[in-house]
């Protein structure tokens, strides 16, 4: 086993408790029913809104908003070497809403939910240790007529062993 095999599971953690936090994504993913002490319903309930990995609702009996997420582990060699100089990892975010909840308060869902992401993820440090950078928001075809979707990239750089240990 290495030492970065819980990796990704620790930043899964954390960003489903950075989205969890959030009071903006909680009133739009539940629609105002939640209060932030009540927001891990929006992951763990009988229709989670959130997904920690590339979900695609296809027999979904409620209409919304929904974010889902995952991740991508590469290791970064530095020239002409075969020792790793450090983990990069890729996060993507998939932000879909249903064609009949386009707007909330008057404003697009898809538009709200992804400056929220990018505004909690995008150029700050991941775990006190690594560096996020926006890469992209684009559109995303759902393959669902029924959803509209947005889909974000941000690379996560500088995992460094050293630091992530704490052996500097």
């Amino acid at each position: 086993m290495g030492i970065n095999d819980d990796l990704i599971e620790d930043y899964r953690n954390y960003i489903s408790n950075t989205l969890l936090s959030n009071e903006t994504i909680v009133n739009v993913l539940g629609n105002d029913e939640f209060t932030l002490d009540e927001a891990d319903k929006l992951l763990y309930g009988d229709e989670p809104h959130i997904q920690p990995h590339e979900f695609i609702p296809g027999t979904i009996t409620e209409t919304g908003s929904y974010i889902m997420y995952d991740l991508e582990e590469n290791a970064v060699y530095s020239r002409n070497s075969t020792v790793s100089t450090y983990t990069e990892m890729t996060l993507y975010f998939w932000v879909i809403t249903h064609k009949n909840m386009v707007q909330y308060k008057g404003r697009l869902r898809n538009d709200i939910l992804t400056r929220e992401l990018k505004y909690s993820f995008g150029e700050k440090d991941g775990l006190g240790i690594a560096k996020n950078h926006f890469v992209y928001n684009k559109l995303y075809n759902v393959g669902n007529y029924n959803y509209t979707g947005r889909l974000m990239k941000f690379i996560i750089t500088d995992w460094s062993d050293k630091v992530r240990l704490g052996n500097e």
